[in-house]
């Protein structure tokens, strides 16, 4: 419609309208790591930490002697030592000396802003590190190959659950390294495969209570609340106001333990090949180990810009990988991915 008016003046016409720009600063990208906040942290004093694990012999149900007999003694087998090696992680910034003095809109300090962005993404780089099938390496001299911390689902040989040709990984007494496992044909996530996985984590001795997967998978848990063998769940209606759609579930009572789901975001965006595991971790068990802690440097000044690196050294240390489980191989992005 024409304007009703001839030569009326109009925002469109003007000059000299001041820039309406938020000081705020939005960003949706999760910063969580469920992963690590749940497992903890400890101090490491070498590149190569190493442990000891151990197991009871199996039960002897034939254990009975007649009186007055004289012994022979079984053979004692020593214990077992693994290890894991530190890897070198970090994130670089550099800003020129014009962009850090300009007037800004959301921060006064891009140097700051990026500092602590990079610290958040330094973080969420070690969580996927830590769940991934990456192998162990001691890495080689002179920079030529580096040196790599095994990942949480490289490390799970005992409790695997493979989908079809997949193979178990673990760690190698005659390499001393952790090899990744290899991957399978990807399955559906059922609640058949999270009780065996349970069970078979019970069964060798651990106590697992956290479920965490992608969270596709998180939504493929709370439907088995309607699997036949589920007790259905009754809520009271309120006396006033609106009542509840329950959709969802957050903890698993299994026959060997009360389990917390935790969803994690972090493995669906790091895509298909960290989100087609399933955990379940007894988080006594495994802790990060820190050679490390994540420092801020400042390189020497070599031009008219300002440089800053955070870097840390930390590995994965999982006291006994037999303590946990993986339902390996499932669609954990969509129904079918």
């Amino acid at each position: 419609m024409a304007q009703p008016i001839v030569n009326t003046y109009e925002t469109y016409d003007a000059r000299g309208i001041r820039e309406d720009l938020s000081d705020v600063i939005s960003m949706i990208t999760p910063e969580e790591t469920p992963f690590l906040s749940n497992i903890g942290k400890r101090s490491i004093t070498s590149v190569h930490p190493e442990w000891q694990i151990d197991t009871l012999a199996t039960p002897d149900v034939t254990n009975n002697r007649p009186e007055g007999s004289d012994w022979t003694f079984q053979a004692i087998t020593p214990t077992s030592r693994v290890g894991n090696y530190a890897q070198i992680s970090d994130k670089r910034v550099i800003i020129s000396g014009t962009l850090e003095a300009v007037s800004k809109a959301g921060r006064k300090s891009e140097l700051a802003r990026e500092v602590r962005k990079k610290g958040v993404e330094l973080r969420v780089d070690q969580e996927v590190i830590a769940l991934s099938n990456q192998a162990s390496s001691a890495g080689s001299g002179d920079g030529a190959t580096n040196r790599t911390s095994a990942g949480f689902r490289a490390w799970l040989a005992s409790n695997d659950s493979l989908g079809s040709a997949g193979a178990s990984g673990g760690f190698n007494s005659g390499t001393g390294v952790v090899d990744a496992a290899t991957n399978g044909t990807q399955r559906a996530f059922t609640k058949a495969l999270m009780d065996d996985a349970i069970a078979s984590a019970y069964t060798g001795g651990g106590n697992p209570n956290i479920i965490m997967g992608a969270p596709w998978v998180k939504r493929v848990f709370s439907s088995f609340m309607s699997d036949s063998a589920v007790a259905p769940q009754r809520y009271v209606a309120p006396k006033s106001g609106q009542t509840k759609i329950v959709g969802a579930a957050d903890t698993y009572e299994s026959d060997f333990g009360e389990f917390a789901f935790v969803p994690n975001r972090q493995m669906a965006r790091a895509g298909a090949t960290i989100a087609r595991n399933v955990f379940f971790i007894d988080p006594d068990m495994v802790t990060q180990g820190v050679l490390r802690p994540i420092t801020l440097e400042k390189p020497a000044k070599t031009g008219d810009a300002e440089k800053r690196v955070l870097v840390t050294e930390w590995t994965l240390i999982v006291e006994n990988e037999a303590a946990h489980a993986v339902v390996a191989d499932v669609y954990g992005l969509t129904v079918n991915t």
